[in-house]
């Protein structure tokens, strides 16, 4: 479900304690994320930027194109909209940046520290900034921003159950094909289809996108993608008319995102009887993930859950194998902070959502992993996602 006004509030207030503590008088943000964090509004095409003017103390402000106006009145939650350029009647100042001025000098902000997101932030952007802000001073406030989204609120996280019931939905029917020996393409469009089907049926209110960028727009975000035996060291490439054989591993990949938020659900199936090195890696890598989940609980860091992986992988003889991470967070972005990797050491808590995907890749005959999404509960973890995580024969 999509954030209310009581949500979105205290996404603002959480920024803005981070932003306080690291001195910042306010802070522009442009990722689109970030700006669907802070309003509950995307306009799923960003052909024209869409800035948050978000102050340290105060409500945030919203600038975006007069072709926007209309449809963020309807759903943005940031109530101060601010249209620059010319729709039909509504009529702005030509540029962005004018209004961006505006708004700072009302909020006696313009000659102040303002925070930008230093990792996502284009060069031309921070060099608009430094023109029409002369006085302003610039910080990388992307972290601060970062850290409030860790912990999910009730409406990501009941988006999140349902991005994982699709993505559940979608796997079914992957299994199914590759029961069948069907290709590469046929495994994802099957997949795929389910998806559709899934949402249009049983969640048709909900809205199964993604984010844009200047050039497009991701309006539909049900998606997989299948590779056989040596192709799966690829790890992201499109499938193709490629069948499995007897002996060999089919690696099958879902992400869905719903309101924004995004799920994961991947397996390894195995076709026929594996020979002995294949069916060794299996068994053991499934017993790397029995022993590392045990982890998966508030009060450690991510660092300590992979320390727990890499003693498993060593453990069962493929220490040479070990990944560079376990897993990673899940949210706004299919791949987001923090990492379950050697250093980071960002304690879990409740409410943090993950993927958990301890993995081998092996160049004698491809690869396996199983991953799931989950989220970090006051004593544990839970499963969002549930399709059979043994090993998986057909």
């Amino acid at each position: 479900m999509l954030p209310d006004s009581a949500a979105v509030r205290a996404r603002w207030a959480r920024v803005q304690e981070n932003l306080r503590a690291e001195g910042a008088d306010a802070m522009i943000v442009v990722k689109p994320q970030n700006t669907f964090y802070l309003s509950g509004y995307t306009p799923m095409i960003y052909s024209h930027p869409v800035l948050v003017v978000l102050p340290a103390e105060g409500d945030p402000v919203f600038v975006l194109h007069a072709l926007r106006a209309h449809s963020s009145r309807q759903t943005s939650l940031i109530t101060d909209i601010r249209p620059y350029g010319r729709w039909a009647k509504e009529i702005g100042p030509d540029h962005w940046w004018e209004v961006l001025v505006d708004v700072l000098r009302e909020r006696g902000l313009a000659a102040g520290r303002i925070g930008i997101e230093g990792e996502f932030l284009p060069y031309a952007y921070h060099q608009r900034f430094s023109e029409v802000l002369p006085e302003a001073s610039f910080a990388d406030t992307g972290a601060a921003l970062m850290r409030a989204r860790y912990v999910k609120d009730a409406a990501e996280l009941e988006s999140l159950r349902v991005a994982s019931a699709i993505a559940d939905a979608g796997m079914d029917a992957a299994l199914a094909a590759m029961a069948e020996r069907r290709s590469e393409v046929e495994v994802s469009s099957a997949a795929m289809q389910a998806m559709q089907r899934t949402w249009s049926t049983d969640h048709p209110d909900r809205l199964a996108m993604d984010f844009g960028n200047l050039e497009g727009g991701v309006f539909n975000a049900l998606w997989a993608y299948s590779l056989v035996g040596d192709r799966v060291p690829m790890n992201s490439a499109p499938p193709t008319t490629r069948r499995p054989v007897d002996g060999e591993i089919q690696w099958t990949v879902i992400w869905t995102a719903v309101d924004g938020m995004h799920a994961e659900n991947e397996r390894s199936v195995a076709f026929g009887r594996l020979n002995a090195e294949r069916q060794a890696a299996f068994e053991a890598l499934l017993a790397i993930r029995e022993e590392t989940a045990p982890y998966l609980r508030p009060g450690l860091t991510c660092a300590e859950v992979y320390e727990a992986a890499r003693e498993a992988y060593h453990r069962h003889g493929y220490g040479d194998y070990l990944p560079g991470r376990i897993g990673h967070g899940l949210g706004l972005g299919p791949h987001e902070q923090p990492s379950l990797g050697p250093n980071d050491d960002l304690v879990l808590a409740p409410g943090m959502t993950l993927t958990f995907e301890p993995n081998l890749r092996i160049p004698s005959f491809g690869g396996l992993q199983h991953s799931d999404s989950l989220v970090i509960t006051e004593d544990g973890y839970e499963f969002l996602t549930h399709t059979r995580r043994d090993l998986i024969q057909v």
